[in-house]
C-alpha cells in the first residue's frame, strides 16, 4: 500500500498483549533439576517485525521469509536471555529444545524490549518464526490464537486504518479485525496509571510548597513583629536598612536551608523505597536534587523577602514608644 514502508507481525504487541513464557534444555548442558530449567517469555514474530519496530539485532540475523515450516527451526534470543544463560560465550549457533526435545538454533540476538511494564527490567524472550510449522511449535503453537499486524507508516498511521481494513479484507471478508490502535496509543495507555500518579505527586507536592512557602511567611513575620523593638533599638544605633535587610535574610535562610538539608537526608532514604515507581532515574539522582533544592531555596527566599523588607521600614521611635 501506498504510504507503507514495513510489515509484520507478532502474537502479542508490547505493552498491550499478554506474555507467556516456557522452560526450555540448552544443548550439551546437563538436564536441569525439576523448576530449575532455564526459562524465557516466548514471541512468534512474523518477518518483518524487527524491521518495522526499530528492534535492532545486534549479532545474526532476525527471523527471514524463508525460516517457513520447510526449514529448520531457528529462534532469536534478546539480550536479556544472553546475559543469563550463556555469560561470557556466544550464544549464537547454540541449540535449545522448546518442545519434546526438538531442537532449533539460535540465529540472533536482540535488544532488549519492553513488554508487559514499562518500568519493569527487560526479561529473557525467545522469538519464534510465525511460519514454522504449528505442530513443531508443539503446545506453544497451540496458543497462537491470532497475530496482530504492525505497520511502519510515512504520515499519520490512523489515516490508513480503513483502507488497512480494506485491503485485508479484499483477501478473506470473514477475517476479523478486532482493534486499529497507534503505538503512541498504546504506550499512552500502558503508561496512563504511572502518569495519573505521577500528577497527582505533582499536586500534591505544588499545595506541600505552597504550605511550606505560607509557613515560612507566617513564622518569619511572627518572629520581625517580636523583633520590632530589637529591630528599632539597632536603627537607632546606626543599622542601616540594608543592615537590617541582609540580617533577617540571612537567620531566615539560615532556618530554611536547615529545613531543606533535613528533607533531604529524608528524601534520600525514602526514595529507594519508591526506586520501582522511578523510570529513568536513579533514586539518588543528583540533578534531581539539585533541582528540588533549588526551587525550595528560592520559594524559602521569596517567601522571607516579604517580611524582610517588612522589617527595613520599622521606625525607630515608633518601635520603642510602643514598647
Amino acid at each position: 500500500m501506498p504510504g507503507v514502508e514495513s510489515v509484520g507481525g507478532i502474537n502479542h504487541l508490547p505493552l498491550v498483549g499478554d506474555m507467556w513464557g516456557y522452560s526450555f534444555l540448552i544443548e550439551g548442558r546437563p538436564k536441569p533439576r525439576p523448576g530449575e530449567a532455564p526459562g524465557a517469555v516466548y514471541r512468534v514474530a512474523m518477518p518483518g517485525y524487527f524491521e518495522t519496530m526499530h528492534l535492532p539485532v545486534l549479532r545474526g540475523r532476525r527471523i527471514a521469509a524463508t525460516d517457513d515450516s520447510t526449514a529448520p527451526g531457528v529462534v532469536v534470543i534478546n539480550q536479556a536471555a544472553a546475559k543469563k544463560y550463556w555469560p561470557g560465550t556466544d550464544p549464537i549457533g547454540q541449540r535449545i529444545s522448546l518442545e519434546d526435545g526438538v531442537w532449533v538454533t539460535i540465529v540472533g540476538i536482540s535488544v532488549n524490549a519492553r513488554q508487559e511494564e514499562w518500568a519493569e527490567d527487560p526479561q529473557p524472550e525467545v522469538y519464534l518464526s510465525g511460519l514454522q510449522d504449528r505442530g513443531y511449535l508443539g503446545s506453544v503453537g497451540s496458543h497462537i490464537s491470532y497475530i496482530t499486524l504492525v505497520l511502519r507508516t510515512r504520515g499519520n498511521p490512523a489515516d490508513l486504518a480503513p483502507a488497512i481494513k480494506q485491503t485485508v479484507w479484499s483477501m478473506d471478508r470473514n477475517l476479523p479485525i478486532s482493534e486499529v490502535i497507534t503505538m503512541d496509543q498504546a504506550v499512552a495507555d500502558a503508561t496512563a496509571e504511572p502518569r495519573f500518579l505521577a500528577l497527582l505527586l505533582a499536586v500534591f507536592a505544588s499545595v506541600a510548597l505552597l504550605l511550606a512557602a505560607v509557613g515560612i511567611y507566617g513564622v518569619m513575620s511572627y518572629a520581625i513583629a517580636r523583633r520590632t523593638h530589637e529591630i528599632g533599638i539597632r536603627i537607632s544605633l546606626g543599622a542601616t536598612r540594608a543592615d537590617v535587610l541582609r540580617m533577617v535574610l540571612r537567620q531566615g535562610m539560615v532556618q530554611a536551608l536547615m529545613g531543606s538539608a533535613t528533607g533531604v537526608g529524608g528524601a534520600l532514604l525514602l526514595a529507594r523505597l519508591m526506586s520501582r515507581m522511578l523510570y529513568g532515574v536513579r533514586p539518588d539522582d543528583p540533578l534531581t536534587f539539585g533541582t528540588v533544592s533549588l526551587v525550595l531555596g528560592t520559594a524559602a527566599l521569596l517567601a522571607i523577602c516579604v517580611p524582610a523588607r517588612r522589617a527595613t521600614r520599622i521606625e525607630p521611635i515608633v518601635a520603642l514608644r510602643q514598647e
